[in-house]
């Protein structure tokens, strides 16, 4: 009796354990390259949760800002270029444009280097 609820207890956790794998797989990366202090695309569509990759392609490092600090994704943050950086999760929409209903449109500023005039003001469009 005793070997039956272990056995009953592992297949529950292994199920549980596998279908938790399965729903983090769903969420997506998409990768933004920046270079000529320019976004492309200027515009990323992407799903709460998904996560952003943003890439320097040129000599020059950025720091890439939302208004809030804690939204879509914890920011201000640096990529550097010439190196891998780490991919953001979406995570959130306060702070930013309402669209249709349960989108938002969330602004970002690039800034190069170590100036402190920002470039252009390229967004990140989250969808439900």
């Amino acid at each position: 009796m005793r070997n039956l609820r272990l056995c009953v207890c592992l297949i529950v956790s292994g199920t549980l354990f596998i279908l938790s794998g399965c729903k983090k797989a769903g969420f997506k990366s998409y990768d933004v390259g920046i270079s000529n202090c320019g976004a492309v695309p200027d515009e990323v569509t992407v799903h709460e949760r998904d996560q952003v990759h943003w890439e320097p392609g040129d000599q020059h490092d950025y720091t890439i800002r939302f208004s809030n600090p804690s939204e879509p994704t914890g920011n201000p943050f640096t990529v550097r270029h010439g190196v891998s950086n780490p991919a953001h999760p979406i995570r959130g929409h306060s702070g930013c444009e309402p669209r249709s209903p349960g989108e938002f449109y969330c602004k970002y500023s690039l800034t190069r280097d170590n100036e402190s005039t920002p470039c252009a003001d390229p967004g990140v469009h989250i969808t439900p």
